[in-house]
């Protein structure tokens, strides 16, 4: 076993038997490392939600085994596993919040339940809901809340029993987007504030690319990828990945380049079409223009995106580039040599790629 705090080793999970039988999650192993924010990524059915029941136990795995800060979570039963899942907070997609309760009330239930002495229960929930901004929404209604203001009544719940790891299951996709962008930045507050390991589940590459410092890509029960988020977005590598980063780096080609790209080359013309991707610190260098300077060629820009992953600049720009051929192969080659990822759109067949 390892220092990790939390790992899962060949996690199978089956539901149905015979032709009915569905593997919602096979041979599934993970290291999630203490403190940081985990992000899993699937689409619907892909099996991360069973996954991030089964790190708490709510669903039982018929193979493989789950640690928790060195201990066997999937090994506990009765009073064991209900101590192991007060270190577990966990905030749902629909809030899950007692509708008879106000917001000081949902917050209070866990610790009433844990038997915490009233004294120091009111002290611990008067703190939570300052810190989710909700002291204006103490004797508040779920009825009587927002989306967004239910899930930081959720979070503050999640947050009562002092967990070491907070379970985040498709936390954000029921809001808004600027809802959502709130939400998690008082996750990120959570996690540099008490140290706190997170893992979220989303099928929005967005949530991931805002707070997340690694991912894994789940596909029909089996992690396809996984690796820092930065890495990731450089060189998806799986096509369930690359399915998921063609939205977010904007990888469909404005259809009135597309018409360009694809016309007729004029007679006489010269040169070729080159989608630019970059990321990280390559993002700030004069590249092009020093391109431009030692190898005679003509640039324009037809289009360019700009993006950020977390303070890491990524995008990319589609440029015509002519010149003699063998000035235009030169300057070619000195893109790739800068760690740039380079697509041709024409001049050759469409769609290869010029890797490095």
């Amino acid at each position: 076993m390892s220092s990790a705090m939390i790992e899962l080793e060949k996690v199978t999970k089956v539901y149905g038997q015979g032709d009915k039988r569905v593997v919602a999650l096979a041979e599934v192993s993970l290291q999630i490392q203490k403190g940081e924010i985990f992000g899993i990524i699937g689409l619907s059915g892909a099996g991360k939600s069973t996954l991030i029941r089964c790190i708490n136990k709510l669903e039982e795995p018929q193979a493989g085994k789950i640690y928790i800060a060195g201990q066997e979570i999937t090994k506990l039963r009765g009073k064991e596993l209900r101590a192991a899942r007060r270190r577990i907070g966990m905030i749902f997609q629909h809030f899950n919040l007692l509708s008879s309760r106000t917001v000081y009330r949902n917050i209070a239930f866990p610790l009433e339940v844990a038997g915490v002495n009233p004294k120091e229960r009111e002290e611990r929930v008067n703190s939570l809901i300052e810190l989710v901004g909700l002291t204006d929404k103490i004797n508040s209604y779920p009825a009587e809340l927002s989306g967004g203001q239910k899930q930081r009544v959720g979070i503050a719940r999640a947050l009562a029993n002092n967990p070491e790891v907070l379970l985040c299951d498709e936390a954000t996709s029921a809001l808004d987007p600027e809802t959502t962008k709130s939400i998690l930045r008082l996750l990120q507050d959570v996690n540099r504030r008490f140290g706190l390991t997170i893992i979220l589940i989303t099928h929005q590459m967005e949530v991931i690319k805002e707070i997340c410092d690694t991912v894994a890509v789940i596909d029909e029960g089996r992690i396809v990828e996984q690796g820092p988020v930065v890495e990731l977005f450089a060189r998806p590598r799986s096509m369930a990945a690359r399915r998921f980063m063609k939205g977010v780096l904007h990888a469909e080609i404005p259809r009135e380049i597309q018409e360009r790209v694809f016309a007729d080359p004029a007679p006489g013309q010269r040169g070729k079409m080159i989608r630019i991707s970059f990321i990280g610190e390559v993002a700030g260098k004069p590249i092009i223009s020093a391109m431009i300077r030692q190898f005679h060629v003509e640039v324009n820009i037809l289009y360019a995106n700009l993006d950020f992953i977390k303070n890491n600049p990524f995008g990319s720009i589609i440029i015509e580039l002519t010149g003699e051929d063998s000035n235009i192969e030169k300057a070619l080659a000195f893109l790739n040599a800068q760690g740039l990822k380079l697509e041709v759109l024409s001049g050759v067949e469409p769609n290869s790629e010029c890797d490095d």
